[in-house]
């Protein structure tokens, strides 16, 4: 209970929801056109499959606590070695901190409610943290300073894994990074079953029915019909209110499109694609089940591509 108490207190603050909005605003303004939006996918980690942001998270947490490790024991009497150690692992940890910065904010950026607001808190707390180790860093350098040099890591150190707690509570408790398709297999349809008539479906609009409690999204195009997740990867928004770009279907919510043809992902913010489904008529119906073991292969590949 005490955790949701500080998770609620924290969504909560006004001067956080204040600033969340045109900060994120500014910060999508900073990728303007086609290239902006390929630099966009890059960091999202469109390529890698799943978000960038968390794998590089992992050098400064890794490297400020291999630094504390170093700092105590220098101060047990260890070998004075360490203390170079120490400081190539907070300079480490450091350029670490930048790149984690640059893809958490693009990530961030991409948020709405709670998860925006906690991720702000996040953000800054992890600012603090760097501004903590960066003074420390140029502080070990003189004799005199050495010592609190190393108080601020130490506090740079707390102060980064209270982040690093909020991090995870991003993922965990408001679902952001993972994906929002990723149903059971047992809730999937393996046989065919009938949705709608194909005579209610029009050309190039997203229509969406519903499968074993499954949401799905039908679109008509040049006498195909193709059937996605009605669910967005990304944030669960609903795809079946989204518009057609190109062969694509993009996301209302923050723009992710991704393609008719086998779900892979066209542009970002998602970084997973969407789940798919086999189509056939009978009956003047259309049919759909969970797709086939090709299908899904061809879908992972054109993601990775």
């Amino acid at each position: 209970m005490s955790n949701e108490i500080i998770f609620d207190t924290i969504a909560k603050q006004e001067w956080l929801e204040a600033a969340a909005d045109p900060i994120s605003k500014a910060i999508r303004e900073l990728f303007p056109g086609d290239a902006g939006r390929a630099i966009k996918n890059a960091l999202h980690g469109t390529w890698l499959g799943h978000p960038l942001h968390p794998v590089l998270t992992d050098i400064p947490v890794g490297a400020w606590t291999l630094a504390m490790i170093f700092d105590a024991l220098d101060g047990l009497g260890a070998r004075k070695e360490l203390r170079a150690g120490a400081d190539f692992a907070i300079g480490f940890g450091l350029l670490g901190a930048v790149g984690s910065a640059v893809t958490g904010v693009t990530d961030w950026s991409e948020t709405d409610g709670r998860g925006k607001t906690i991720g702000l808190m996040h953000g800054l707390l992890n600012v603090a943290a760097t501004a903590l180790y960066t003074t420390s860093y140029f502080m070990r350098k003189g004799k005199k300073q050495r010592s609190a040099g190393v108080a601020l890591s130490m506090l740079g150190f707390a102060v980064a894994n209270a982040s690093a707690y909020l991090g995870g509570h991003l993922v965990f408790g408001e679902q952001i990074g993972v994906d929002h398709t990723a149903t059971p297999d047992a809730t999937q349809p393996e046989d065919f079953r009938a949705v709608i008539a194909e005579a209610n479906l029009r050309d190039d609009t997203p229509t969406r029915v519903e499968v074993q409690d499954t949401a799905v999204v039908l679109v008509k195009r040049a006498g195909r019909i193709f059937a996605l997740s009605a669910t967005c990867p990304h944030l669960g928004g609903p795809l079946d209110e989204g518009k057609l770009v190109g062969d694509a279907i993009q996301c209302p919510w923050h723009g992710s499109e991704l393609a008719l043809e086998d779900g892979h992902i066209v542009n970002g913010p998602t970084v997973y694609p969407a789940r798919c489904y086999d189509v056939r008529i009978r009956n003047g119906m259309v049919e759909i089940r969970s797709a086939s073991k090709q299908a899904i292969k061809a879908s992972s590949s054109g993601a990775a591509a």
